[in-house]
């Protein structure tokens, strides 16, 4: 008995060494995503964090709430049943243990994680954990079993604990082994080790409150699993006896659950056949695309939307990307994918990732380029920021490329590109690579480097080639300076000088326009009034040959009209009968008319 209480004592401690080690390192992993190992990442974006903290808590609340059952045991010689209930510590340690290990659970359920984003190493360690740690707890239960007397109910409920804990571990080791393998299986497997453990600690945390609400001799033990330790008790004929005896419920005369028992498994054959069809239902998003494989081989290329395929294991779609541009930077270092949140605000000052003129940041490249000076060969360390944006083509061959010759589409671009950028700077000059416009050498190298990847029957295209810069030897970094300078010097008086002249000739151009436009016009009004004279001449003509001596006469009078048309006119004639003239300054300049019927 001793020495089970030592190796209990010693699962114990182990569980509380690892149970802290493992929070610390996903609270850590959530916090600082930057700076986070792939383990780290594995553990704070799968179930496997929570699965293991559950487990270690349902481990140590049984382990510790058992050795506080026995040691009340063995310093008291009351009843075993009032002694199971006698100690407040004993219901209450198992009871946050269970609640905590059913809260973790909980949250690993909902949790998905890409397993094929994680390295070889970490998937191993994380399985090996797994693996070990269901080893030691199998290994005490069973030493436990041999060791201990079977009569005593803390320890049989405890063994029954522990096979739980062991088959929940050995699937999390299972699945996890799984991955690093290189069999990525699906996520809802995962929820199996989840699902057993929020049962155990469901049952675990029923127990504990149970035994606060029943009498002393009632009260079940604090620590059992009945899906291990007596599952006879979750078979309906046990529970429909239970409800007989207990409530008076008799089911066996009712005519619907007879019914029931004849047609459950016909109806779950055809639910299970059914749910197995739904297998052969997928739906492809608008950004994806997917391979349909028929035992294995590949036979048609699967546009997005919804689609029926031979259920599986027979059927499987494969899905690839369709249309999504992909960035990568060609850079020295190899954590340059890494993005660092930008916190700086608008009146603050500028992040580090905007000061990049003239200086190695982390996205830049360094290259060997020959020079010549005085005749003498020798090397400058160049560098280029580069970025490439590729994406998987559109063809149906394209995708399938991607698919089955391509692992990480994202290294293959990067290694090739750094081969043809060492053989494009291997093949030139200094001064030849600082005279070359940015966009022509994006050309060459993109052609180069579509040319390799169409070698590899990689699938993949390059959309774009982005040069940001390249940044002259830090010795000649000050003279290109001043070159830069004094070429954007150049081209701003050029630019100056065709704005000038532009101007002038807008000016010369307006100022011939009027010219011309004022010249038409003073023509156009002399040859209208032209030919307005003609015309009138030819109408006077012709009156004048039809009218004779009539028409001059007229004429002159009408000219004699128009001209005394705003003269004072005074007209004498001898048979007025007054021949006295009244010079005074009259209207019309002469006498009132003799109104030869006024009275005299």
């Amino acid at each position: 008995m001793n020495a089970a209480r030592r190796g209990l004592i010693l699962t114990g401690a182990i569980a509380l060494v690892i149970l802290p080690l493992i929070t610390g390192i996903v609270l850590v992993a959530r916090r600082h995503t930057a700076s986070q190992t792939s383990f780290a990442a594995l553990l704070a974006k799968t179930p496997l964090s929570g699965i293991l903290t559950g487990d270690l808590c349902l481990i140590i609340a049984g382990i510790f709430g058992t050795l506080l059952c026995l040691r009340l045991r063995r310093n008291t010689s009351v009843d075993a049943d009032a002694v199971t209930a006698s100690n407040w510590l004993t219901d209450l340690l198992p009871g946050v243990l269970s609640l905590s290990a059913l809260v973790l659970a909980g949250r690993a359920t909902g949790q998905a994680g890409d397993m094929a984003q994680f390295s070889h190493n970490a998937l191993s360690v994380a399985s090996g954990l797994s693996l070990l740690l269901a080893f030691i707890v199998l290994f005490q239960e069973r030493a436990l079993a041999i060791r201990v007397h079977s009569s005593t109910p803390e320890a049989r409920g405890l063994m029954a604990l522990l096979r739980s804990v062991v088959l929940s571990l050995a699937l999390a080791g299972f699945l996890t082994g799984c991955a690093a393998g290189g069999m990525i299986l699906p996520m809802w497997l995962w929820k199996i080790p989840c699902w057993l453990l929020i049962c155990a600690a469901c049952e675990l945390l029923v127990r504990c409150v149970i035994r606060w609400f029943l009498p002393t001799g009632q009260a079940p033990s604090a620590i059992g699993n009945l899906l291990f330790d007596a599952p006879h008790l979750l078979h309906p004929a046990h529970l429909a006896l239970l409800l007989k005896t207990q409530f008076g419920v008799d089911f066996e005369r009712s005519w619907a659950l007879k019914f029931v028992r004849q047609a459950f498994w016909p109806v779950t054959i055809a639910m299970i056949l059914l749910v197995w069809s739904f297998s052969g239902v997928v739906k492809i998003d608008q950004n994806q695309r997917g391979v349909y494989e028929f035992l294995g081989a590949p036979r048609a290329v699967l546009s997005p939307g919804l689609h029926l395929i031979v259920p599986r294991p027979f059927g499987y779609v494969r899905l690839t990307e369709f249309g999504t541009i992909r960035s990568t930077v060609i850079a020295d270092t190899s954590d340059i994918t890494k993005i660092v949140a930008d916190t700086s605000t608008a009146e603050g000052e500028a992040p580090d990732s905007a000061n990049r003129l003239w200086e190695n940041a982390s996205d830049a490249a360094s290259y060997l380029v020959a020079r010549s000076n005085d005749g003498q060969a020798g090397f400058e360390a160049l560098t280029i920021n580069l970025r490439i944006l590729y994406r998987v083509r559109l063809s149906d061959q394209g995708a399938m490329d991607a698919l089955y010759n391509v692992s990480s589409p994202n290294e293959l671009v990067r290694s090739l590109a750094r081969h043809d950028l060492v053989t494009f700077f291997a093949s030139e000059t200094l001064d030849g690579v600082m005279a070359t416009r940015r966009d022509k050498m994006a050309e060459i190298i993109s052609m180069n480097l579509q040319k390799d990847l169409d070698r590899n029957h990689s699938g993949i295209e390059v959309v774009a080639l982005l040069i940001d810069s390249v940044q002259p030897p830090p010795a000649a970094a000050k003279s290109w300076r001043a070159v830069q300078a004094a070429e954007i010097k150049a081209r701003m008086s050029i630019a100056e000088e065709y704005t000038r002249a532009a101007g002038t000739t807008a000016l010369a151009r307006r100022d011939a326009y009027t010219a011309q436009s004022s010249s038409l016009a003073e023509a156009a009004t002399i040859r209208n009034a032209a030919r307005a004279d003609t015309a009138r001449m030819t109408g006077d003509d012709k009156a004048w040959q039809a009218g004779g001596h009539a028409f001059v006469f007229e004429y002159y009078l009408a000219a004699l009209k128009t001209s005394l048309r705003d003269a004072a006119v005074t007209v004498v004639d001898s048979h007025i009968s007054r021949s006295l003239l009244d010079l005074r300054e009259t209207q019309s300049g002469q006498l009132p008319p003799d109104d030869r019927t006024a009275p005299k």
